[in-house]
């Protein structure tokens, strides 16, 4: 046991020689230190002479008025004796005396003076408590920056006293100048401002002794180089490092332990989760920094610049992050404070730092709108940076401070703002649907953006990047539907509006242009035909919506999208009543915590429609782009058949088929109804051909082309007479609007097949064109026998359609009904003089 105490107090010594002499520099101090204790000392003497004498005197005091009721006691009870003595009557009570005054006097007398010795030693309890508490205060103090050990021991002699002098009392804290006493369970009556006097001074002691270590080890790690990048080549300054450390450790864990103590007096030191009370303090060195640099007038303050406070605060990590998981980690597992990690401890009381600096600033945020976009890119990295390099697992910061829901109605209105006026100014420049690259930027067959069309998708790209980052799939969805989708429904808007107007007034000026130009024989260009113009403005249309829907397309497929529609899907799933997930946007703006919970959460349950599957978040706008795209190409190819239609109507009213001097002697020769038509279609095509993809222009020409050759069919050949000559020059024609038609279609490729188009026509050609008899050697596509030979069979009435067709298909006529062979052979005039003799 004596060894025990000896090692304790070597143990004491050694801590008060290593709080105080931490360098050899101090020991020059060590008189004035001897002073200061010798002075302390005698005081203490002093004053505990003085509570000596007092106590002494109320002590006398309270034995002579012990001594005097003991008197009083033993003269009552002889008076007693002989009253009892003397009564012969039983009805008598033995304390019926003849004469009571002078026994009532006693009594009252003796009352008074155990009223007397009750108060006196209440009070002389009252006077112990107080001195004990006075003492412990005046060790605590007076060991605060000389002896941590003293000045822990009398904080753990206050918590002792206020236990004595709390139990079962109340709860409630009691005001110092109140009159009424809290009784003990098991003790005499406590003047209420004696436990408000102690709870008062286990408060100041409190707050002097963490105030004093908390000093003590903001000196230390400031020598230590905290928070910047450590040096810890001081053992010294490591060593005071270590003790402040344990000192703080120590305080703590006492105030801890009398948690049950301080619940039942009222008083509050500590919350129950508080973290370990050295690391609140570490933590305060990147605070007060942060105050200084960030949270004041100086010019680093900045609400748009978000990434310099952040940057700071992980800068410091990466400085000390090293000291705190290995040494102030092993300080924290050698003391009796609850198991924790230091790193990720720290980084917990750090957080309110950057919390505080979000709320500092959100006035600013919420004025600017989309600097709040900035702020949430900024803590998503710094958040990413936080786990994936601290390996911190506590809250998220961008979950708090998007939860702010005035400060997200905010940035959703500025995103909508934003976008709404970059679309407006750019609709409001000349020529908008303007297409902004050349041909040789992009490929044949690839979209090609109009400046319309290049904002649309930048805007809607920028917004989406913007909240990329936020966690929550419901903010994703509101921030989607209020400033992406308003976009894309202006854009088809505009457009329908510019089709309804080129319809109404452009496609009739087409069929005046078409007229005109049908009765001039003199071939105008495609920059001068109006039909060029026309088609290009078609056009630019076609291209800015094919841009959009592309990039909707992709869109849909890209994975921030997919996890959206999935989450609006697992919603419906939820929600039941045959909930349609692209019916999301009627009512996002009413979504509550219950839909949060829906969207947020991670899916529980397997999506039972395998139409949702292949959907999208984008699916209904690519829908509506797609249909407005189909819209404006059936729109050209409108305009094209109309003016190539117009422009033929000369043609068709030709009369002079069944003429018979027609120049025969150059079998070359077009129609001079078709030699204005041909070079202009043939522009017309090359132009469109630049316009329009591949895959559309071959769409657009077989419109053309079936346009036309049902024109060639019904309203000329099956219209008109037509005489052996008149056949060869319509063949003629055919042949060469097959040519144009399919070296269009070719687009440059070496094999061109004049056969490929115009098939109906081309049979009519060939039916028209067909030598009466058998002395005429056919052409190498006409018909092998001759009119003479098969027309009598095929316009006999006596034949049946089937045996005609038969026939018709062994000459290579497949495409024309048996009634409009009739009608052709008919129309043969030579045929007709034939049958007729």
């Amino acid at each position: 046991m004596a060894n025990l105490e000896a090692d304790v107090a070597h143990e004491a010594v050694r801590q008060f020689l290593d709080g105080h002499f931490a360098t050899l520099e101090s020991l020059e101090l060590i008189g004035d230190l001897l002073n200061d204790e010798e002075s302390t000392h005698a005081q203490l003497e002093k004053d505990l002479d003085n509570a000596s004498h007092a106590t002494e005197a109320l002590r006398d005091e309270a034995t002579d008025i012990s001594q005097s009721l003991h008197a009083k006691a033993l003269a009552l009870i002889d008076l007693h004796s002989e009253v009892v003595g003397a009564s012969t009557d039983e009805s008598v009570s033995a304390w019926q005396f003849r004469d009571g005054t002078e026994t009532m006097d006693l009594v009252a007398d003796l009352a008074a003076k155990l009223e007397s010795y009750g108060k006196l030693s209440c009070a002389k309890t009252y006077i112990d408590t107080l001195l004990e508490v006075e003492q412990a205060r005046q060790s605590a103090r007076q060991s605060l920056s000389k002896s941590p050990q003293g000045m822990l021991s009398a904080y753990r002699k206050l918590f002792d006293i206020l236990a004595a002098h709390c139990s079962g009392g109340s709860a409630e804290p009691l005001t110092s100048g109140s009159a009424t006493s809290d009784y003990s369970a098991d003790g005499p009556p406590q003047p209420s401002n004696l436990l408000e006097h102690i709870k008062q001074s286990v408060l100041e002691i409190w707050n002097e002794a963490n105030k004093a270590a908390a000093s003590a080890q903001s000196q230390s790690l400031s020598s230590l180089g905290w928070p910047a990048k450590m040096d810890l080549s001081s053992s010294a300054a490591v060593g005071a490092f270590d003790s402040s450390f344990s000192t703080l450790a120590s305080l703590d864990h006492i105030t801890r332990a009398a948690s049950d103590t301080l619940a039942r007096c009222g008083l509050s030191l500590r919350a129950d989760d508080a973290p370990p009370l050295p690391l609140e303090h570490m933590a305060r060195a990147v605070d007060i920094r942060m105050r200084y640099h960030f949270e004041s007038a100086r010019t680093t303050s900045r609400a748009d610049k978000p990434e310099w406070w952040l940057s700071q605060v992980l800068g410091m990590l990466r400085n000390i992050v090293t000291f705190l998981e290995s040494h102030v980690q092993r300080l924290v597992d050698g003391t009796t404070l609850p198991r924790v990690d230091a790193r990720n401890e720290f980084i917990r009381l750090v957080l309110p730092v950057v919390q505080r600096k979000l709320a500092h600033d959100r006035s600013e945020y919420i004025r600017g709108g989309l600097a709040i976009a900035h702020v949430v890119h900024e803590l998503a990295d710094f958040e990413h940076t936080l786990r994936d390099v601290f390996f911190y697992d506590g809250p998220s910061v961008l979950d708090q401070f998007l939860a702010d829901s005035d400060l997200f109605a905010a940035w959703v209105e500025a995103e909508r703002a934003n976008a709404v006026e970059s679309y407006m100014q750019t609709i409001a420049e000349p020529n908008p649907f303007e297409l902004i690259y050349d041909d040789d930027m992009l490929g044949a067959d690839d979209a090609k953006p109009s400046r319309l069309a290049e904002k649309v998708v930048l805007v809607t790209e920028d917004v989406a990047e913007r909240y990329a980052v936020v966690p929550s799939c419901m903010r994703r969805l509101q921030l989607l539907s209020t400033a992406q989708f308003p976009i894309l429904i202006a854009l088809v808007e505009d457009i329908e509006g510019e089709i309804d107007e080129f319809s109404r007034i452009s496609l009739a000026f087409i069929r005046d242009a078409g007229i005109a130009n049908a009765v001039t024989t003199k071939p105008t260009t495609a920059a001068q035909s109006p039909l060029v113009s026309q088609l290009a403005r078609l056009t630019s249309w076609y291209q800015t919506i094919w841009y959009v829907e592309e990039a909707a397309d992709d869109w849909n497929n890209s994975a921030n999208y997919v996890d959206l529609w999935a989450a609006v899907c697992q919603r419906a799933v939820a929600l039941g009543r045959n909930t349609d997930p692209r019916d999301w946007r009627m009512d996002c703006d009413e979504w509550s915590d219950t839909d949060r919970v829906l969207l947020d959460e991670p899916a529980r349950q397997t999506l039972v429609n395998d139409d949702w599957l292949d959907g999208g978040i984008w699916q209904r706008a690519i829908g509506t782009l797609r249909e407005l795209k189909q819209r404006t190409l059936d729109l050209i190819s409108r305009a094209i058949n109309k003016d190539v239609v117009g422009q033929l109507r000369a043609y068709r009213k030709k009369s002079s088929w069944d003429a018979g001097d027609i120049d025969a002697s150059d079998d070359t020769n077009i129609s001079i109804e078709l030699s204005g038509l041909l070079p202009e279609l043939s522009s017309v095509l090359a132009a469109l051909a630049t316009m329009v993809p591949f895959r559309a222009f071959v769409l657009l020409l077989r419109q053309l082309e079936t346009e036309l050759d049902t024109f060639l069919v019904e309203r000329v050949a099956l219209a008109h007479s037509f005489s052996p000559i008149g056949g060869q020059q319509f063949a003629r024609d055919v042949d060469a609007l097959s040519q144009l038609f399919c070296s269009s279609a070719s687009r440059g490729t070496t094999k061109k097949s004049k056969q490929c188009m115009l098939l109906r026509s081309r049979e009519c050609s060939r039916i028209l064109a067909c030598c009466m008899d058998s002395t005429t050697a056919p052409a190498a596509d006409d018909i092998p026998l001759s009119l003479g030979e098969w027309g009598p069979t095929v316009t006999s009435l006596d034949a049946s359609d089937r045996e005609t067709e038969l026939l018709l298909k062994k000459l290579g006529i497949s495409r024309l009904s048996v009634k409009e062979v009739r009608s052709l052979v008919v129309q043969r005039i030579d045929f007709e003089r034939i049958m007729g003799v």
